[in-house]
């Protein structure tokens, strides 16, 4: 069983990899602009091994980090304001916001209530006992809705003029408030999960996990809160929105990803270049691994698509890389029992043509702990001395129906259901 690690990787607590130290260029909402992107491509290669992955909490990750550089990287990720004040800062301040906040009609600005809540977060002492996955929510009601992120209290626009401030583990009900109010609510509980951890001896890591054991009104009422029914309506933001040249409001973007989320330096600093010839030298980070360059017409974005394009990323909903999702695998992860991204050029079409309704087919997971994907995927393999166990319409820690398969066996299996599909 693998050992389930305790922290996100950060700048004051990096985690120990197989290729050296891993950490956290430290984002408080979406925006990062091209300079501060081409700082971290060039603090990439100078203290770490030149890679870089952008995480499903839309967060950039420098590996390969030593001992030796960890002191300059820091100093550096501090220059551009991308380092949290201290260590209980980083590990408390974890807030995810609308990818195209301030661009379009909207509830609300995700980008400026991000920045207060984590104001809010660092200055509470009571909050310094966040477990350090605890996730915050802004989802604006503006284009690229975030509904199919996993988060501890989320604040969602509802009706005109009001948001919804919803918990994890119950999904039919919200504390509606104006937007002003927001993050009064969503801090009351904050305060209300740490005080019933407490009493039960820190028992729950996240908020779905006390719902689960102590009931739906349990945190409401301890918060001192009233919920009413409010029934979640926003569908998750189609990959066709995400990729490409796009509009939004008065202006527009290029989506553009790299496969699996990994960037090497020399891609960062490329977008980052196309973000400020093309664009307006802003660039939006997404849960959907992907960076989106602000442009001022879609020519721009249309412009910045074709350079991304002849570097190979991935830069359309249709990429077939876009159908599996793979965690770094051996040697990277010293949990992983094998490596799980040597074959995956050749595994994507098939998974492409089994894909669920988010379009990912196939999941390869190094161990059970199936960090890349905890939501269920038509095939997930998952790694074994022998081969890979083959789960279906499962996560990692699904039973496997079959075990121990080669890779010549599971292309066998893939054809078989892809074959059976619809076309």
């Amino acid at each position: 069983m693998p050992e389930i690690k305790g922290w996100c990787p950060g700048a004051f607590a990096p985690m120990p990899s197989g290729d050296g130290l891993l950490i956290r260029a430290k984002s408080v909402g979406s925006r990062m602009s091209a300079e501060q992107a081409q700082e971290i491509a060039r603090i990439a290669e100078a203290c770490g091994n030149g890679l870089i992955d952008l995480s499903q909490r839309a967060q950039l990750q420098l590996r390969g980090v030593s001992e030796a550089t960890l002191a300059e990287a820091m100093r550096r990720l501090k220059a551009i304001g991308m380092l949290a004040p201290n260590a209980d800062a980083e590990r408390v301040t974890n807030v995810i916001a609308s990818p195209l906040a301030g661009l379009a009609p909207s509830a609300f600005d995700a980008n400026a209530m991000a920045a207060t809540l984590a104001d809010a977060l660092q200055r509470d002492a009571a909050l310094r006992a966040l477990p350090p996955k605890f996730l915050f929510l802004l989802d604006d009601g503006g284009p690229l809705s975030l509904a199919e992120v996993d988060a501890d209290i989320r604040i969602e626009a509802e009706a005109p003029g009001e948001v919804g401030v919803r918990i994890a583990g119950v999904c039919d009900r919200a504390v509606i408030v104006p937007a002003n109010d927001a993050l009064s609510v969503a801090l009351r509980f904050a305060r209300a999960f740490v005080e019933l951890r407490d009493r039960h001896a820190n028992a729950f890591k996240r908020v779905r996990a006390l719902v689960e054991a102590l009931g739906a009104d349990a945190l409401p009422d301890a918060a001192g809160l009233s919920m009413r029914v409010s029934n979640e309506t926003r569908a998750p933001a189609p990959r066709a929105h995400i990729f490409g040249a796009q509009r939004c409001g008065a202006v527009a973007f290029a989506g553009v990803g790299a496969p699996f989320g990994r960037w090497r330096a020399d891609e960062l600093a490329a977008v980052a270049d196309f973000a400020r010839r093309d664009g307006t030298g802003e660039l939006r980070l997404t849960p959907w691994r992907a960076l989106l360059m602000i442009t001022p017409h879609e020519y721009g974005a249309r412009r910045i698509v074709a350079r991304a394009r002849d570097r190979d990323l991935i830069t359309c909903a249709e990429d077939a890389r876009l159908s599996v999702i793979a965690c770094p695998g051996a040697p990277e992860c010293p949990q992983a029992v094998a490596e799980t991204r040597a074959h995956v050029m050749d595994l994507a079409p098939l998974a492409q043509k089994i894909g669920g309704a988010d379009g990912v087919g196939l999941h390869l997971s190094g161990c059970a702990k199936g960090c890349a994907r905890q939501s269920a995927s038509p095939i997930t393999l998952l790694a074994c001395a022998e081969g890979f166990d083959l789960i279906e319409n499962g996560g990692a820690d699904g039973a496997p129906r079959l075990r121990a398969l080669s890779l010549e066996a599971v292309m066998r299996e893939l054809a078989v259901r892809a074959a059976g599909r619809p076309q």
